[in-house]
């Protein structure tokens, strides 16, 4: 028989939890670094068993968490992320600390959805910001079609369903430039950086990192050079998002949403300033969707394309899109008391409109 547990912790309980782990697994692999204790090496498929490595995740994963939640109660983010940048493990600051899954026959599973049941194609975002922008990653992300070209199909396409377009765009569709091999890479020097970024512009304690615009600069660089792209003259860039050209449903070109540019502008206001942080911490953090939706929905940056049609029936804002996944159709039914109460603690509907406690709706400034 199974245990389960029908009671549902508030997310603001969880976060508190998050933290108190996180603090307590940086101070114990913080004293093991220094023992002589047994490698888990053979076990372990992102850091070889290196101790200094995992330490330094805890601190990337606390200052993620920290800022993630700084809309919601910014004195609890900023004394979470101070601490997490203040702290003696360090944090992933260079691409050799990368976390990344593989080895031992692990297969990407973002490979295996792309290729072996080729389910996963490149949404029109990336190369509608990477192209406008002129962004060399843009190569290293996607592979390219056979006109040699990145085409990238935009979410809720009016007439998608209908017979012959399906078939027409996986003839032109880019995928994710993965192979079964590639690391499933989950936090990265260049996120972190960028996370700095971010907290020099609150004002935050940084521990002597830098300023807003050299982490912003650094952080780009990071990213490019984990990629193996060249960076050139993109940090002098002025150019926007591209627009959408759809050849095959023609209704559904759009112009570029996205009027982010590289370049960074002293003269310009903190909300100008974070929105090209948030923007390029998003291009960063591809291809891990998850944390990258998270950031869309905490920052609103980059500005995305909206659905062509909506068939949430009024439940999901068009421009804002989903905020949260609902419960299953089974945890209604199988556990109706603490379902219950999850809604309850939710503050609103159980549906992809309603905003979790960290998604505030107020500036970001």
């Amino acid at each position: 028989q199974m245990c389960r547990r029908d009671r549902y912790d508030s997310g603001q309980d969880a976060y508190k939890k998050f933290f108190e782990e996180l603090k307590e697994a940086a101070d114990v692999l913080r004293t093991a670094k220094e023992k002589d204790v047994a490698s888990f090496m053979m076990f372990d498929y992102a850091y070889g068993g290196n101790l200094n490595k995992w330490a330094q995740l805890c601190n990337t994963i606390r200052l993620r968490l920290a800022m993630r939640i700084v809309k919601y109660d910014a004195a609890w983010a900023k004394s979470e992320a101070e601490a997490a940048m203040n702290d003696s493990n360090g944090l992933i600051e260079t691409n050799d600390a990368n976390f990344g899954i593989a080895g031992n026959g692990y297969v990407n599973p973002l490979y295996g959805i792309a290729f072996n049941y080729g389910d996963g194609v490149l949404g029109a975002n990336i190369p509608s910001i990477l192209s406008g922008m002129g962004d060399a990653r843009l190569d290293k992300y996607a592979t390219q079609n056979s006109k040699s070209e990145y085409f990238g199909i935009r979410l809720g396409i009016k007439g998608l369903e209908e017979e012959g377009f399906s078939d027409a765009y996986k003839a032109i569709v880019s995928r994710p430039n993965l192979t079964e091999t590639s690391p499933a890479i989950l936090a990265t020097a260049a996120e972190t950086i960028l996370l700095e970024a971010e907290a020099a512009l609150r004002g935050w304690d940084v521990n002597g990192k830098g300023t807003a615009q050299s982490l912003y600069e650094k952080g780009i660089r990071t990213s490019f050079e984990q990629w193996g792209a060249a960076v050139g003259d993109y940090l002098s860039s002025t150019t926007t998002a591209a627009a959408y050209v759809d050849p095959v449903i023609p209704a559904a070109s759009i112009e570029g949403q996205s009027k982010v540019t590289a370049k960074w502008d002293e003269s310009l206001s903190n909300e100008e300033k974070f929105a090209k942080i948030a923007t390029q911490r998003w291009i960063a953090i591809y291809p891990e969707g998850m944390n990258g939706w998270a950031e869309i929905r905490r920052t609103g940056y980059p500005k995305l394309f909206p659905v062509m049609v909506n068939y949430s029936q009024g439940e999901i804002d068009t421009d804002l899109g989903p905020r949260r996944l609902p419960f299953t159709i089974n945890e209604k039914g199988n556990n109706p008391t603490g379902y219950a109460k999850a809604v309850e603690m939710l503050g609103g509907p159980d549906n992809g409109g309603t905003r979790i406690f960290w998604d505030v709706d107020k500036p970001n400034f």
